[in-house]
């Protein structure tokens, strides 16, 4: 509890155990209270550099890496053209299924490697920076302490208060009982003892390594998964394409994305056969066509109408137009054989494949995601 004895005790006990040690040694009040300071500095001088550092290098990757320095369709773009350079199956699923899990694991493998290999130099010169930072921040707020009390006034209470105010918010001292150390009144000794020991961390602390942000409670990659995974991840109930609203509950607004998918791509096929349908909404929704809302279902609903298919269709704003990206049309031949295993169903008959799509290019897939994501 916040007000037990015990824990009050518990919580003070290395703090007391320094000052007890300190004393003992015969050292006088000054060296004691530059000890537990340095000592209380280190533990908030580490979390600082590397929450400063992680905080800096995602706001970096933010200018300076295509993906993340654009809007939500820049980033799907990039994902998009991962996803065919490297041409693993098991990643386009992930996508199309939980295309929240695949963009968390795209940010953090391309932070790792922005971080850790391409930009490893520029990230620990940054790291440096920061280590110079800090200890310009507490040389500065050693030097303001001592000259107000110098100049105004005071005892150990006044200079730690001021001391602690200097560092603004950036970093923190825990509070330390000035009782025990009325009798100070030489503050430049004061400032020369903590300069001393905090001279050992800063050496220290520009020992460290990059290695350790992983091990930070801010972190580059959790810094940009909370700024660019803020958004909308219902999907289109027909295809699986992700909302571009960048608002997570944008209700009454629709749902709406600018290129749907074959409906294959997401198991959809004809009822009572095997044919995977290879239509796009934006076709469906034009169409003379009908469809099932689920799997079980009896009656099918007019794709003119599909919004009264039920809540999750009801939502939806399908513009009917002839938009077919040619990365999906590459995806499907380039992986038809593993879609049909995936879901025990073919591309034949009325989701027969057609030839003019087996004509396009890997590269012409990749070239379309800019000319349509423009």
């Amino acid at each position: 509890m916040r007000n037990d004895p015990l824990t009050y005790l518990e919580s003070k006990e290395a703090q007391f155990s320094t000052v007890f040690r300190s004393f003992c040694k015969g050292n006088s009040s000054a060296v004691v209270l530059g000890e537990l300071i340095c000592e209380k500095l280190k533990a908030s001088t580490v979390e600082a550099l590397y929450n400063r550092t992680a905080i800096d290098l995602a706001d970096q990757m933010k200018c300076n890496f295509p993906a993340f320095s654009g809007n939500t369709l820049d980033l799907e773009k990039h994902i998009l053209k991962s996803l065919a350079e490297k041409e693993v199956f098991d990643d386009f699923i992930t996508y199309i299924k939980n295309p929240g899990k695949h963009t968390k694991a795209f940010i953090a493998a391309a932070v790792e490697k922005y971080i850790f290999k391409d930009h490893k130099d520029e990230a620990m010169n940054l790291l440096e920076k920061n280590v110079l930072d800090i200890n310009s921040l507490v040389s500065q707020a050693l030097f303001t302490a001592t000259h107000k009390v110098q100049t105004q006034g005071g005892e150990a209470d006044r200079w730690l208060k001021e001391f602690s105010s200097a560092l603004n918010d950036k970093l923190t001292l825990d509070p330390i009982c000035s009782q025990n150390f009325s009798d100070i009144n030489d503050f430049n000794f004061l400032k020369g003892e903590i300069e001393k020991g905090f001279a050992a961390i800063i050496v220290q602390m520009s020992t460290m390594s990059l290695e350790n942000l992983k091990e930070s409670r801010l972190k580059p990659d959790e810094i940009l998964t909370d700024q660019l995974c803020k958004r909308c991840w219902v999907k289109c109930p027909f295809c699986s394409a992700v909302c571009i609203n960048t608002i997570e509950d944008h209700s009454p607004d629709d749902h709406s994305v600018p290129f749907h998918r074959p409906n294959g791509i997401q198991g959809w096929h004809y009822k009572g056969t095997v044919e995977l349908c290879i239509t796009f909404c934006t076709t469906n929704v034009s169409s003379e066509g009908r469809f099932y809302p689920h799997h079980d279902s009896e009656e099918s609903i007019p794709y003119k109408q599909y919004r009264t298919a039920g809540s999750k269709y009801a939502t939806w704003r399908i513009t009917p137009d002839g938009s077919r990206l040619s990365y999906w049309k590459w995806f499907v031949c380039r992986f038809q054989n593993t879609l049909e295993e995936h879901y025990n169903l073919k591309f034949q008959g009325r989701g027969e494949i057609p030839d003019d799509w087996k004509k396009i290019s890997k590269e012409e897939a990749i070239k379309s995601l800019d000319e349509m994501y423009c």
